[in-house]
């Protein structure tokens, strides 16, 4: 029947349910020993060689009967054995599932582990060996910055990785996986890969560089994907020729997202996206000619695997000098978060006038301050100070100020805060903390004098000072203690001021307080 047959070279079917190759070796010198073709999911294949004596001979390949190449993306099958010299190779293929298998199917006399072949494989290892790079990058990223984008650009390459290690044929070397194993590992490798980029590409980007509608369809690419990765690998009957087409065209949608992603993010401005483009435009382009190659637009499809891997390679060194860069641009963004907050926080924690702690900057920290030895306090007010202000104006008064923070001389074991207006508070530690509380109220006085003559009288200070020891096990509530100090402060007051008053508690629940001393 002449209308079952179609004998041209650039092209063939696989709709009806078997298909007929011919190879005619009349006149050839070349000795073929085995069929190569694209690895592609079939029912039943038989190969038939006739002789050049008009004998012949035939065998009979189930999908797991032939021997996957561990270079390509090739099936290679054995002719039968024939006395004769070989004058035509027949193959009849049941329900292949991809046109590439009739129509990238040749004879060779290769053997299967050739010179050419070995460096190929140690080519597409060290490839693979290379991918496994950025894996390490990305991990060491995100222990030092924990953005979920690192994680999936680290996926998508696991994904890639994968799918090169399968489509290469690498992995028929290390392992032995059926036809429909290798085939559903590659292709939804493929696929996971494709899907982490998506997300990825949705994460990375800078805040309002894309359309929430952008980012939306981007973490909806895994139902688009699977769905049709899922109908290549198992639609049959009247579905089966059309699968492949249905299969690659699918993936046209996805690209003109990421064009319209690429090509929104640019207009705006993002960084980020120039290492996208430059990384996925390789690899579109190679995906492009192998979509529209196989519709049949211009011969028969063409594979490109080694092509493809170079530009996954590409894709993933690139995108990975894209996370680093981007890495780079968030770490410096939130050290100047974490410079600016503590800055806010040294500004809300310190007097702008003396640059001494202000009480927020102490009483939250006081119970941790306690503990590390800080058991006494001082409360200290400057004697008539409204008289510097009302003879001398303000800004003499702030000088004044200025020159008491300077004489109260924090240290390690010595805090010195402003609590507002001409009052002050010492927390100290250490057995002399009493004397040297009072050393520096009497250098109040002889500081300004020494600074300000031109004051006409001399400034001095009243001190109020308790003394909790961390061995009494009393309370140690900030406010409890200020309240004390401030008791005493304005006895030394009504005593005659320029003087101090303490205690020494022994238990702050007792009612029974020990009688003030004048220092």
């Amino acid at each position: 029947m002449p209308g079952r047959w179609e004998c041209r070279e650039d092209s063939g079917s696989i709709k009806a349910p078997r298909t007929i190759v011919r190879f005619d070796l009349r006149g050839s010198d070349e000795a073929p020993h085995a069929m190569v073709t694209r690895l592609t999911r079939f029912d039943q294949m038989r190969l038939t060689v006739l002789g050049t004596d008009a004998s012949s001979s035939s065998r009979v390949f189930g999908p797991d009967d032939v021997k996957f190449a561990t270079n390509d993306w090739l099936m290679r099958a054995a002719l039968p054995e024939l006395d004769a010299p070989i004058e035509a190779v027949i193959v009849e293929v049941d329900s292949a599932r991809h046109l590439g298998m009739i129509t990238d199917a040749r004879l060779t006399a290769d053997p299967a582990d050739s010179a050419a072949s070995i460096r190929l494989e140690l080519l597409i290892a060290g490839l693979c060996g290379m991918l496994c790079l950025p894996l390490m990058f990305n991990f060491a990223f995100f222990r030092v910055l924990r953005e979920r984008f690192v994680l999936l650009q680290a996926a998508a390459v696991m994904c890639m990785l994968v799918h090169t290690f399968t489509a290469s044929g690498v992995i028929n070397r290390f392992f032995d996986l059926t036809m429909l194993q290798i085939s559903m590992i590659s292709v939804y490798s493929w696929a996971g890969g494709i899907v982490g980029a998506g997300l990825f590409v949705a994460d990375l980007i800078e805040p309002e560089k894309l359309d929430p509608l952008q980012k939306r369809l981007l973490r909806l690419l895994a139902l688009w994907v699977f769905a049709f990765s899922t109908f290549y690998l198992f639609a049959d009957d009247v579905f089966r020729p059309w699968s492949a087409p249905v299969y690659f065209g699918s993936f046209l949608p996805v690209m003109a997202l990421f064009g319209w992603v690429m090509t929104t993010a640019r207009m705006r401005g993002s960084r980020a996206i120039m290492f996208q483009i430059a990384a996925w435009t390789p690899l579109m382009v190679t995906g492009s000619i192998r979509i529209i190659s196989s519709f049949g637009l211009f011969g028969p499809p063409m594979e490109m695997q080694l092509e493809q891997h170079i530009s996954i390679a590409l894709e993933i060194i690139i995108t990975s000098l894209g996370v680093a860069d981007r890495f780079m641009a968030i770490k410096r963004q939130r050290d100047n978060a974490v410079a600016q907050t503590k800055v806010l926080e040294e500004i809300a924690e310190r007097d702008p006038l003396t640059g001494l702690y202000n009480r927020h900057g102490i009483e939250e920290r006081f119970q941790e301050l306690h503990g590390l030895g800080f058991d006494t306090m001082a409360v200290i007010d400057l004697d008539h100070f409204k008289l510097v202000n009302d003879n001398h104006g303000h800004a003499v008064g702030d000088e004044v100020l200025r020159m008491t923070a300077l004489a109260l001389m924090p240290d390690d074991n010595t805090l010195a805060l402003r609590m507002g207006g001409e009052e002050f508070l010492l927390l100290l530690r250490g057995e002399d903390a009493v004397d040297r509380a009072e050393r520096r109220r009497k250098a109040i006085t002889s500081r300004i004098a020494r600074e300000m003559p031109g004051l006409g009288h001399m400034v001095t200070a009243s001190m109020g000072l308790v003394e909790q020891p961390l061995k009494q096990r009393v309370r140690s509530e900030f406010t409890a203690l200020y309240s004390h100090c401030d008791r005493l402060l304005y006895e030394a007051k009504r005593a005659g001021r320029n003087r101090t008053m303490s205690e020494r508690m022994q238990s702050f629940d007792s009612r029974a307080m020990a009688e003030p001393e004048a220092a």
